[in-house]
């Protein structure tokens, strides 16, 4: 190498040597430049909140929040939040919008390195109110999580409502919607599922997600099964008792909004886990089950219940010699189970888990240019197990001669025994938001799925034409689910937010299916010695049934909504809403019912145990020609199959117009249209209709809500300040059939052996409502309302059963009918103040309700054979001696009366609280008899409930919690009634028994960050 070489070679070296050396200064550089930043912001805090009108609750626009002595502030959004980053350490906030004529309003924050405070603050023009500190993202209908908060939504809402927030979900315990809803005034319980308002049946109560509908896991109801709904996912429900037009028109009782958790303010982490125990199926040993699937415990069937054939595979009738060698191959596919067993079940389990955080990028940004996003994560699962060991399922007549003094029913059907229910439930929630500029953006994906299995054991005493006493065996499983997505956009149309635009899309798509039901009857003796025998004839209903049903439904809604505020004066602004609804829905039923009977069996020593009838050795062969073949010669009855679809859609215009400043009207209207079609024809073959138009509707709904306050008193000495509201309403609403209702249907429950008739004909109800009421919150969750209320029902839709047939009922429209009643509600705590917090509380709670109803009997129709009758003319037809038919009834579904009490005792310093709550409402026509058929009541359920919370840990993030249900041991009893009657007659009775439960969880919120070690800092 020469030496020129080597100097390069050499000057090559240094300078490579250089550039290595420049780039590990540059990257140590970076290095120490990201650890300092990291540093400088794990050493910041943030303060995050919202600011609100006290007067409205609405976000405020462009408000100040400042550091007292500093020229450190923010500006709120669109939605009233703001955001603000603090090195830690203790400050005084200042919160003033002064061009508004807002009071300036000053707290003190102690802000800790890597940590998010929330403080959020109500300003008034009047004079500072007292802060309350309420966890919430203000919309245009603001989420109220703490019970002042929802007091406060209350007070200034255009129409009565209730209401049920976070906190008093977190008190009572309540583990599901369901459970949280039932302290709501005039609001009861069905079936432990279902929401009724003010005593009136489902079809006048609905539910709605988010603003929208979805179909529950029953879409026969008007309102959603709320046990569907995990209180982990919840933020506020909302009880409607007057409508609204931007409302839909189809509710008269109430309308129940439950609006699920949004953008989190902090991110937390919520863990739960709990074991529970029912003094009649817990540890039983005499529980029925029965082997199922392998992932029944996920609430799937996993193929062992599929309908072994094509759904249109024709079976040829055996005894007519119709292929007997393809029966016999047909029959063996069929599965084998058909008898319950008994075992002992463990311990009821409920888990759910829960996570949330947000994100602010851009932070550095005017508010408006930054984007916030935030998501909540929640799964929930419970698996519950209920053993009845008497249930009893009855039909009675009236004796068929008029005037005869006999004071007991006549038997038609008894049946007694036991049923068992393993209920599995679990939910899924994905909440997502996106706020920029102008626009906020919620998607949400929901799915709940369910499923239901169950075993009974009936014997059954039949006292019709072939007197028989029977052994009834069932085996059902039902899988539920609903699979709903909610994308929902506001848009700030104008930088003074006058204009504001909102819309909602949302597909919903449900399935039920009752894959393979099973029911063994058969007929036995008893002779002198106590011998028993068994026969399987069909003449006296001794037979084996499998049932394959299932409904699926699409569900699509979508609706805008335009907002415009305006002022009318310095001290009055006016909004008018105006927007549209169309919601499509799509329904197929199908229901394949396979009979069987024993060929050739007079000869056969037939035994008690279901299974033996499906023994390889005991089906039909044709060699043989004796055993167990299909009866019918196809699963397929025209009218357990049909398609509807309908089409509803609507438009509204609504103006809140304060015509003083303590006097202000809401008033508007909605127009709706509704078109179903239904394709189905009845077993006869004589009406049939293929996407035929069977209603077509027009309705015109106005609504007028009137609302005064009074003056609040201007004493700055007062701790908490008080406001005062008189209500008046009169609206115009519509209930509608459903589809099964609105149908040829012909579906029959094999437990009870009763049969839903559908009624094509049926009309859509028209109800006039008119409202009062007087209400007073006084501040500190303390409230005092009076209410009263006249509905008045055109063409109501009621549940009828047959005068010839009391196993068969039918929905009919029966004339006119009117309910009135009073609602009155108290709440009063008793509790004292120790630095700033609630240190030691007491809250006492009662609301009743009294309703009186009457259906006007000279306009319904009935039916009677072929025919429809007047209602009053049968009943003075079945008359007993002595007894007067007057013209009028109790409407069908609706309580007499409503009581709901609880009692709370909160312990800061213990970290306890114990809430005891009772509710129960009066006796209600169930099924309306006619002719020989009695009314059946429903009989008053007492239902006493309490909870115990202890929380502990060095946040209290820890919670332990133990929960007793129906502690009087009440049970569900339908009974039948008639003039003078002697004895006691059951339509159905069986006993939920007590559950107890204890659960554990864990909750962290504003998860710290790890602190800086002092020799980095430096």
């Amino acid at each position: 190498m020469s030496a020129l070489e080597r100097g390069r070679t050499f000057v090559l070296s240094n300078h490579n040597r250089n550039i290595t050396i420049n780039m590990k200064r540059n990257i140590l550089a970076l290095i120490l430049f990201i650890v300092a930043t990291q540093l400088t912001f794990a050493q910041e805090g943030t303060v995050r909140g919202v600011i609100k009108d006290g007067k409205t609750s609405e976000g405020l626009y462009n408000a100040l929040v400042r550091v007292k002595g500093q020229n450190t502030g923010v500006r709120t959004d669109f939605d009233g939040e703001y955001e603000l980053k603090l090195a830690a350490g203790e400050y005084t906030l200042i919160f003033s919008l002064q061009n508004e004529g807002f009071l300036n309003q000053e707290k003190m924050v102690t802000v800790n390195a890597g940590e998010v405070v929330v403080q959020n603050i109500d300003l008034s023009k009047d004079r500072a109110v007292e802060l309350v500190t309420i966890e919430v993202i203000a919309q245009k209908s603001p989420v109220a999580k703490t019970i002042a908060a929802d007091d406060e939504r209350r007070g200034n809402a255009a129409g009565a409502t209730d209401g049920i927030s976070e906190e008093q979900i977190k008190q009572q315990g309540a583990n599901n919607a369901v459970q949280a809803v039932q302290a709501v005034p005039g609001v009861t319980i069905e079936d432990g599922k279902s929401v009724y308002v003010r005593g009136l049946g489902d079809r006048y109560t609905k539910t709605i997600l988010n603003g929208m509908e979805i179909p529950g896991l029953d879409p026969d109801r008007n309102s959603v099964q709320l046990d569907i709904f995990p209180t982990a996912v919840i933020a506020n429900m909302t009880v409607y008792k007057t409508f609204l037009p931007n409302w839909t028109g189809d509710y008269t009782g109430g309308l129940v909004n439950i609006t699920t958790k949004d953008l989190p303010q902090k991110r937390y982490l919520y863990g739960k886990a709990g074991l529970g125990y029912n003094n009649f199926a817990t540890f039983n040993s005499d529980y029925l089950t029965y082997e199922g699937g392998a992932i029944d415990f996920l609430g799937f069937d996993d193929g062992t219940r599929k309908l072994p054939f094509a759904e249109n595979q024709s079976f040829k009738n055996p005894v007519l010699g119709q292929d007997a060698a393809s029966h016999a191959e047909l029959i063996r596919r069929f599965g084998k189970t058909m008898a319950a067993s008994r075992g002992a079940q463990f311990l009821n389990q409920n888990y759910a888990i829960a996570f949330g955080n947000r994100k602010v990028f851009r932070e550095d940004a005017e508010p408006e240019d930054r984007i916030t996003y935030g998501y909540n994560l929640v799964a929930s699962y419970r698996n519950t197990h209920q053993f009845f060991e008497d249930v009893e399922y009855g039909e009675y007549r009236l004796e068929t001669t008029q005037g005869v003094t006999q004071r007991e029913l006549e038997k038609s059907r008894v049946a007694t025994g036991q049923q068992s229910q393993n209920n599995i439930l679990w939910t899924a929630l994905i909440g997502q938001s996106v706020k920029y500029r102008r626009t906020k953006i919620d998607l949400s994906l929901f799915h709940t799925q369910n499923a239901m299995s169950s075993a009974a054991f009936l014997q059954e005493e039949d006292f019709e034409d072939n007197p028989a006493t029977l052994e009834r065996t069932s085996l059902e499983f039902t899988q539920r689910s609903v699979s709903n997505a909610n994308l929902a956009g506001r848009h700030y149309l104008d930088t003074n937010n006058k204009w504001t635009l909102e819309w909602k899309l949302s597909p919903t798509y449900s399935l039920i299916s009752d894959p393979d039901i099973r029911s063994t009857a058969l007929a036995y003796e008893e002779d002198a010695q106590g011998n028993i025998t068994y026969d399987f004839d069909a003449a006296v209903g001794a037979q084996t049934q499998r049932i394959w049903r299932r409904l699926s439904e699409y569900n699509i809604g979508g609706r805008f909504d335009f907002t415009y505020k305006f002022d009318v004066d310095s001290t009055r602004r006016s909004k008018i809403n105006f927007g549209g609804l169309n919601t499509y829905r799509a329904r197929d039923f199908q229901i394949l019912n396979y009979l069987f009977s024993y060929r050739n069996g007079n000869d056969v020593n037939f035994p008690q145990d279901p299974n033996w009838y499906f023994l390889e050795e005991n089906l039909w062969e044709p060699d043989s020609d004796q055993g167990m073949f299909v009866q019918s010669t196809n699963g397929f009855e025209p009218a357990n199959n049909f398609s509807a679809r309908q089409n509803i859609s609507g438009a509204y215009v609504m103006n809140e117009f304060p015509i003083t400043e303590a006097f202000k009207a809401t008033y508007g209207v909605r127009v709706e249209q509704a078109y179903n079609w239904y394709t189905g024809e009845n077993n006869a073959g004589s009406i049939v209709a293929n996407d035929s138009l069977v209603l077509d509707e027009l309705s015109v709904l106005p609504s007028v809500n009137l609302v005064y306050k009074f003056k609040k008193a201007k004493d700055s000495t007062r701790k908490y300040e008080s406001k005062t509201n008189l209500r008046a309403a009169y609206t115009q609403t519509v209930a509608r059939p459903s589809f099964k209702e609105k149908s040829l249907a012909q579906i029959f429950d094999p437990l009870q052996g009763r049969t839903f008739n559908g009624n094509l004909g049926l009309l859509q109800s028209t109800i006039h409502n008119v409202d009062a009421r007087w209400e007073r919150f006084f501040g500190r969750t303390e409230l005092v309302s009076a209410s009263a209320f006249y509905k008045r029902f055109i063409d109501p839709i009621e549940l009828i059963a047959f005068n010839t047939a009391p196993d068969n009922v039918q929905p009919l429209n029966t004339g006119t009918a009117e309910v009135y009643g009073a609602e009155l509600e108290v709440r009063k705590a008793i509790g004292f103040k120790k630095e700033e917090k609630q240190h030691l509380s007491f809250v006492l709670g009662a609301n009743f309700s009294y309703i009186v109803s009457r259906v006007d009997m000279r306009e319904s129709m009935v039916p009677f054979g072929d025919e429809l009758v007047q209602e009053k003319e049968l009943r003075q037809l079945n008359a007993k001696e002595g007894q007067v038919i007057g013209n009028y009834r109790q409407m069908y579904g609706q309580s007499p009366y409503i009581v709901n009490a609880f009692a709370t005792f909160r312990n800061d310093s213990l970290g306890l609280i114990v809430n005891l709550n009772y509710n129960v409402q009066g006796k209600k026509l169930a099924v309306i008899g006619t002719g020989r058929i009695p009314d059946v009541f429903e009989q008053p359920f007492h239902s006493l409930n309490l909870k115990a919370t202890k929380t502990f840990g060095s946040d209290d993030q820890w919670q332990a919690s133990v929960t007793g249900r129906n502690l009087l041991m009440a049970k569900r009893v339908r009974l039948y009634e008639s003039f003078e009657q002697e004895g006691t007659y059951v339509y159905s009775r069986w006993s939920p028994g007590v559950s107890v439960s204890a659960s554990i969880s864990y909750n962290l919120v504003g998860v710290k960050k790890k602190p800086a070690a002092p020799a980095l800092a430096e």
